[in-house]
């Protein structure tokens, strides 16, 4: 396994992680449980990115990229990031919500009429955007090769019937209710670019995330780690329907939930110290630091998520609470499975990816952190592995003072 700490540029770069409070030594003991866990094949490789105040202090590169072919894990691995999207995709709906293009209390259909078809007539594009419309979880009913086409999937979902009352629960919604988000973004664009675009021009660009794309360039096929499910008693995660989905991703394809976004750890780290700064990198500004305060708010209170009862049933769990902000998951408070470290400050935020990633930004301790993986998980699973390892990152920073 191969493992490297302490590389990478995010700002200045530290001489050693010492020198913005972090312990080597405990460092260390992070790439070694990685490793283990890949030898013990609970999961195929990684790569995982740390930094403090943007310097990194660790930067890990273990296992495989795509176990069956042998092939190594490398920093510029490029995953399909899954949830993760979802993220980019509230991001570039609010940058229209500064614009004026939109609010966050219009109804869908004010932009999208045909949606208010099956008495759909009154859900917000804030209730889409918490998770609160009532909204089913599973993909619109179509091929999984048409699944990519925006206006036709959306055009599907807007014929469909809610689940529950809009504003009465937490259901999260896999893949719906962000593929309306999408096409509400591309309806409303002055410019009239495709959501693809419009994601490119409007944050990869300006954050130089120059490795992220939504659609998969066919050059880049030497980098791209495959989606595959590891775990077999986790019969909701649907492997089939993963592998189809992820071979059918074509230069064009746009899945707003995620699925078709592909972007490396570095990448990551650089959006996610975006919204740490509060909406922008290296004078790039993407936000306003008022909306990313908006965003990291707690808007579902106490409610649990729908998403997570089969996972609890598998685990034998009671329900915990959803703590969803804009687009964001919340650590808030008390122990129960998160992809956020369970030491991490209340105001912690983040978004995590079926099974295989996630990134979480403390805004106290000033500590951003990145993972993604080869080897999807069960939810509950994948959740409690990250907020270990996310443990032991914080364990491993010993003086929170040092070089304020």
């Amino acid at each position: 396994m191969n493992a490297r700490i302490n590389e990478g540029n995010v700002g200045s770069t530290a001489s050693r992680p010492e020198d913005v409070g972090f312990d080597s030594a405990r460092l260390k003991r992070v790439g070694e449980r990685i490793a283990a866990d890949v030898e013990a094949s609970r999961y195929d490789g990684a790569c995982l990115m740390v930094a403090r105040r943007g310097i990194p202090v660790l930067d890990l590169t273990i296992g495989f990229a795509e176990r069956d072919a042998k092939r190594p894990m490398a920093t510029d691995s490029l995953f399909s990031i899954m949830s993760i999207s979802k993220v980019m995709t509230a991001v570039a709906l609010l940058q229209k919500v500064e614009k004026g293009d939109v609010s966050l209390l219009s109804p869908v259909s004010a932009i999208i009429p045909e949606f208010a078809a099956r008495e759909k007539g009154r859900v917000t594009v804030n209730q889409i955007l918490t998770h609160t419309a009532g909204m089913s979880m599973g993909p619109a009913p179509m091929p999984v090769e048409k699944l990519g086409d925006l206006r036709e999937c959306a055009k599907v979902i807007c014929g469909l019937a809610l689940e529950s009352t809009p504003g009465e629960s937490v259901a999260y919604s896999a893949s719906q209710g962000f593929t309306i988000l999408g096409e509400i973004i591309r309806r409303v664009d002055t410019q009239k670019r495709e959501y693809r675009e419009i994601l490119k021009q409007d944050i990869f660009d300006p954050l130089g995330m120059q490795d992220t794309h939504v659609g998969f360039p066919p050059r880049l096929a030497g980098r791209r780690v495959p989606v595959v499910v590891r775990d077999p008693d986790a019969p909701e995660l649907n492997p089939k329907f993963q592998s189809d989905r992820d071979r059918s991703v074509t230069e064009t394809t746009e899945l707003p939930s995620g699925g078709a976004t592909f972007s490396t750890a570095g990448d990551i780290l650089k959006f996610a110290e975006a919204l740490r700064l509060g909406g922008a990198l290296e004078g790039k500004r993407i936000l306003s630091q008022a909306m990313v305060q908006l965003m990291r708010q707690n808007h579902t209170g106490d409610k649990p998520n729908g998403m997570m009862n089969s996972s609890r049933a598998l685990h034998g769990m009671a329900a915990f609470p959803a703590f969803l902000g804009l687009g964001l998951f919340l650590r808030g408070t008390g122990i129960f499975p998160s992809h956020m470290a369970s030491m991490a400050s209340p105001s912690t935020f983040g978004g995590w990816g079926l099974g295989s990633m996630g990134f979480w930004v403390d805004p106290e301790r000033e500590v951003t952190f990145v993972m993604l993986t080869s080897g999807i998980m069960e939810r509950i699973r994948n959740l409690l592995r990250f907020q270990r390892i996310g443990d032991m990152v914080l364990a491993s920073l010993v003086d929170e003072k040092r070089d304020k």
